[in-house]
């Protein structure tokens, strides 16, 4: 991965790349998932790093699943759009979808959107519930909900959502 961040950083430096307008400050070309690539929606930047993976996949073997890999593009340019799909061969994606098993959206996230967290710390929760466990040992359990509640870190969640967790986590606790 650290040859393929190295390929990326070199083709970011040539002329005609362009990044993403949100990552141009920092020069975030890709995430350290090989087909997590970030930059502006134009065939030659596309291409550029198309090439760039694809010296990569000649000397180390691995190459992106196209079954699984997808473009999301942020504007309406339809012909720019079918070029850089094109150059590529991934499947266009759209919002909302899932990223290692988290919702990304263009905004905050719903409560609806958040059910899932919800159902989840229920579901975990319900199973404990059936077991004798002391205050301490709910009370461990409860922070060990709390703290694995990684979307809080990432996202802004709604106050209704993060009350629906508590008030599971509160009456678990003292019910």
């Amino acid at each position: 991965m650290e040859y393929l961040s190295r390929l990326f950083k070199q083709v970011s430096a040539q002329e005609g790349f362009e990044f993403h307008p949100h990552c141009k400050l920092i020069g975030m070309t890709h995430l350290m998932f090989a087909n997590d690539f970030f930059c502006k929606a134009k065939p030659t930047t596309v291409q550029l790093l198309m090439g760039a993976f694809k010296v990569f996949t000649s000397c180390i073997g691995l190459k992106a699943n196209l079954h699984k890999s997808q473009i999301i593009f942020g504007g309406e340019c339809t012909a720019m759009q079918k070029e850089c799909l094109e150059a590529t061969g991934f499947a266009e994606g759209k919002l909302p979808f899932k990223y290692l098993g988290m919702p990304i959206t263009a905004s905050r996230l719903t409560k609806v959107e958040c059910g899932l967290l919800v159902d989840k710390i229920t579901a975990r929760i319900l199973t404990w519930t059936i077991r004798h466990i002391l205050y301490a040992g709910r009370a461990v359990s409860v922070n060990t909900v709390l703290f694995g509640m990684y979307w809080a870190q990432i996202f802004i969640i709604p106050q209704e959502v993060v009350n629906q967790v508590i008030k599971v986590c509160r009456n678990f606790l003292w019910g």
